[in-house]
């Protein structure tokens, strides 16, 4: 009888861990980085100069697939099964390039490492790029700071420090994701702006 009621028992509790596992998965979830700010309109007159664009540096902790969140201030964390199909430094760079590109304030735009010359140079570093979750729905935050180089006199033509926020459509990953694009797309056009104000022509 002993042994009946042990045998039982260890059923019972193979039951409930099977159920427990075989319960609903998350999966991983990938999302796509894009410039969903507003279309600018395009230059009067291009510069009869190339300008060449350097790869995104990002500060360690946002150098990731990752995506970041804060619930509370001086804190950050990163989603689990919610990433980025690439890291956001690399995915700028080339946003950057295509809005500059569109923009038509210079003859040509090139990466940097295309292997051509350039009359300047535009270094940017992602050094914040998180979800600011401490208040639902929260906000998409993207901090860029640019530089504008003339590599030929070693000069720093100009340098600012660029801010973006969008409102987080829901309190998630997925929500924050819709913002990013809005916050980045802000930003990206905010650069395109001054680089067109601050390069020489």
């Amino acid at each position: 009888m002993k042994a009946m009621r042990i045998l039982l028992s260890c059923l019972a509790a193979a039951l409930v861990a099977g159920c427990l596992s075989g319960g609903e998965r998350s999966f991983q979830r990938y999302y796509v980085l894009e410039d969903a700010g507003a279309p600018a309109a395009r230059a009067k007159s291009a510069r009869a100069a190339t300008l060449l664009v350097a790869p995104t540096a990002a500060s360690a902790f946002y150098d990731t697939q990752d995506i970041a969140y804060s619930r509370a201030a001086g804190t950050r964390a990163y989603y689990q099964y919610h990433a980025w199909t690439e890291r956001p430094g690399r995915t700028i760079g080339d946003l950057l390039v295509a809005r500059l590109e569109r923009g038509g304030a210079f003859q040509a735009v090139a990466k940097a490492t295309d292997g051509v010359r350039g009359a300047l140079v535009l270094n940017t570093r992602l050094s914040e790029f998180y979800h600011d979750a401490a208040v639902d729905p929260g906000s998409a935050r993207v901090v860029l700071t640019a530089e504008l180089v003339d590599p030929a006199r070693r000069v720093l033509v100009a340098r600012r420090i660029f801010t973006g926020s969008a409102t987080a459509v829901t309190y998630d990953a997925p929500g924050a994701a819709q913002a990013f694009n809005r916050a980045l797309g802000g930003v990206l056009g905010d650069v395109a702006a001054w680089v067109d104000e601050a390069a020489p022509r």
